[in-house]
């Protein structure tokens, strides 16, 4: 059975957009229709209200590992801006979830390499709170997920995410008339906090469990090994 959608999910490095490309390709070879589709949070409203808080000096502050600053509104520690701001959150994806279902009424399989996993997780991780997944909010987020989903988790070490982000950001060179890659620095503000990409991975692992999903470390496959895996799940279910 051909699923309605293919909620891919993990942290940025993992290979999402790739796999995500390469299946797309694989689909729409054989005649489906098929869309990529992306959601991440925050969300219209609540993208402004980050930025205008943050503008203000109404912020929390995270380091990443070359002491560089990522900062989120300060509303964990207040019960009420906590509620408000994941009141704020769910109107403003709304819009986003009703297009998915407009695309899916008219026969498309989307392939959404971030979805509503993703966006329960940003919005835990800005309340500093994850049990956030078990609110009333969140379980009416998930609910929109249409029942014939299948869920990949891509997962990969922080190490593996550094490197693929500095050979994302690195310079290509000629060497011997061929082209290749030189590591190097990343710069310093391309890398997400460790605390961020720990948080990410720990609840997209208890996502992973809750809905039986896919779950690919790929710091050890490959490329190949990983679309092989998608595919072939993607045939069993």
């Amino acid at each position: 059975m051909t699923p309605r959608l293919v909620h891919f999910f993990g942290p940025d490095g993992a290979g999402k957009t790739t796999q995500v490309k390469l299946l797309i390709d694989y689909y729409q070879n054989r005649g489906l229709k098929v869309r990529k589709y992306w959601v991440r949070s925050p969300h219209t409203f609540a993208y402004f209200l980050w930025k205008f808080l943050v503008s203000i000096g109404f912020y929390r502050a995270v380091v990443n590992c070359f002491d560089v600053e990522v900062k989120t509104p300060a509303v964990q520690n207040s019960a009420f801006l906590k509620k408000a701001w994941s009141l704020l959150e769910f109107f403003s994806v709304l819009p986003l979830i009703m297009r998915a279902q407009i695309y899916l009424r008219r026969g498309y399989t989307l392939i959404a390499e971030r979805y509503l996993f993703d966006t329960v997780v940003t919005v835990a991780y800005f309340l500093d709170d994850p049990a956030f997944s078990k609110s009333l909010i969140s379980r009416i987020l998930l609910h929109f997920i249409p029942q014939n989903t299948n869920f990949i988790f891509l997962d990969t070490d922080f190490e593996t995410i550094y490197k693929r982000r500095a050979k994302f950001y690195n310079q290509r060179i000629s060497k011997n008339r061929q082209s290749v890659f030189t590591y190097g620095e990343v710069p310093a503000a391309a890398l997400e906090p460790n605390h961020f990409i720990d948080f990410q991975r720990k609840m997209y692992a208890s996502f992973a469990r809750s809905y039986n999903a896919l779950v690919i470390d790929t710091s050890k496959s490959s490329l190949e090994e990983t679309f092989d895996q998608i595919v072939a799940y993607l045939n069993i279910t």
